[in-house]
């Protein structure tokens, strides 16, 4: 897969991880099912340190993320290609009100924020970890329980719709168009940014 692919991609894209995964690893799909992306996490990285691939077998790297700090609400989650080095962009957490509904930043090559990401109603969030606690039950109601983020501009502006689901096996993300990207915001940092979030928001929960 090359950077410009994912211009024009169908609509919706598909992230899967196993929850029982030793080492996690995500997978992103377009409406198709062909393969965009493979995330695999570095396990004990205090700087989250991620490689994105193209391929299951794991031979082609296109992109790293990196946090630029280590254990910190405000850490910037850095976008760079894998074979130069070169920004895509970040994503950063706003601050302590990611401890009740989760809030980001999306940010271009520049470091311009051109995306805001929130959660839609932080009350399913809790909802969903309290029926998470209940034995049998619990994982058959949370299957219906489906938290959603929507992906806007600086004016608020709805562009990318993202919504978490979950099965015995898997957890499940899909984001579709909503609207238009904002200017400086591209297929590709959309892309990313929805495979960060769903790293982020899969640690909360």
């Amino acid at each position: 897969m090359t950077r410009s692919s994912l211009e024009g991609v169908p609509y919706p894209l598909t992230v899967t991880f196993k929850i029982l995964a030793l080492s996690p690893e995500l997978t992103l799909h377009d409406a198709s099912g062909r393969l965009l992306m493979v995330v695999k996490e570095k396990l004990l990285s205090l700087r989250e340190g991620t490689t994105v691939y193209a391929d299951l077998d794991k031979r082609v790297p296109l992109y790293r993320f990196r946090a630029d700090r280590v254990l910190n609400l405000r850490a910037v989650r850095h976008i760079t290609r894998a074979d130069t080095g070169e920004a895509v962009g970040a994503v950063r957490a706003q601050g302590l009100r990611t401890l009740w509904g989760a809030r980001y930043e999306v940010t271009d090559a520049r470091g311009d924020v051109v995306m805001h990401v929130r959660e839609d109603n932080p009350w399913i969030k809790v909802i969903d970890g309290l029926v998470d606690e209940i034995p049998i039950v619990g994982p058959i109601v949370g299957m219906f329980i489906n938290p959603t983020y929507t992906m806007s501009d600086v004016e608020g502006r709805a562009a990318r719709r993202i919504v978490k689901k979950r099965s015995f096996v898997e957890r499940r993300f899909t984001m579709e168009s909503a609207g238009p990207l904002p200017a400086g915001a591209s297929e590709e940092l959309a892309a990313l940014a929805l495979v960060q979030v769903v790293l982020l928001e899969r640690d909360r929960g």
